[in-house]
């Protein structure tokens, strides 16, 4: 399985280049850059306020840019519709659970597996073949996801009544039904327990290995970035101030600077 993410890693995926958004006269992200590789994991790290969420919102169209350019294989998607984007390949999770919480963990899987596979409202009531064979396809998906993130004994039970680290692992499969090219995790260790965010660090690399997606994590836990990334950027007050290996980062002066006081 592992040598599937070296197959075409010098193809890049992702590309911005002065990047900037202003909130209320303040610059919440300024000039930003970054080249991403299929099929790296990279990780984006800085203190609190320093632009990770920013990027990601102007990544996934939840955010516009002021000024700047995000091209996303080989296609430009800056200010385009979040379900655009989701439709090009680009899916997230979210620091807070944005699951739907009083549908089953197979339903909730079921509904991201249908942006990937839409069924036409006509099809939907007239209830015909076609529209029988793309919900099985759907369900096909949301079964190997759930099974992929070791929830199929969870599959009717109410989102709501997971226990945290499984609802944290239903919001991954949710992200993956939609079957992107692209996965960013926002804080997925959040929560977790020193066991739970171990096991996220296989679960990264095998979402990596197994679909070819490329991943992106912002994290506070630095131990998991240093740990499951290949190269970090690091943030601060909105600035890229290094993008290396693990240990460039770790060696950086500015980042020890950075981070003095907050971890």
């Amino acid at each position: 399985m592992q040598q599937h993410h070296n197959a075409d890693t010098d193809r890049i995926l992702l590309e911005t280049s002065g990047l900037t958004k202003v909130f209320r006269g303040l610059v919440a992200l300024r000039d930003h850059t970054i080249t991403l590789r299929e099929h790296e994991i990279l990780g984006v790290i800085g203190p609190n306020g320093s632009g990770k969420s920013t990027f990601f919102n102007l990544i996934t169209g939840f955010s516009k840019p002021n000024s700047g350019q995000i091209s996303f294989d080989g296609q430009s998607i800056a200010g385009l519709a979040n379900s655009r984007i989701v439709e090009l390949g680009i899916a997230r999770t979210f620091q807070g659970s944005r699951l739907f919480s009083s549908l089953s963990v197979s339903e909730n899987v079921l509904v991201a597996a249908q942006l990937r596979h839409p069924i036409a409202p006509l099809n939907a009531i007239l209830r015909g073949s076609r529209y029988y064979s793309r919900l099985k396809e759907a369900q096909d998906i949301g079964n190997r996801l759930l099974e992929f993130m070791g929830l199929t004994a969870q599959a009717d039970r109410l989102a709501a009544d997971l226990p945290y680290g499984d609802q944290r692992r239903l919001e991954i499969a949710r992200a993956l039904a939609t079957e992107p090219k692209l996965l960013l995790l926002d804080e997925p260790a959040a929560g977790l327990d020193s066991h739970e965010t171990h096991e996220l660090v296989s679960l990264i690399r095998s979402i990596r290995d197994k679909f070819g997606i490329t991943v992106v994590v912002v994290e506070h836990d630095m131990d998991l970035i240093m740990t499951v990334c290949e190269r970090i950027q690091v943030l601060a007050a909105g600035e890229v101030i290094c993008v290396g290996t693990p240990e460039e980062v770790r060696r950086h002066p500015r980042v020890r600077e950075a981070y003095l006081g907050y971890e």
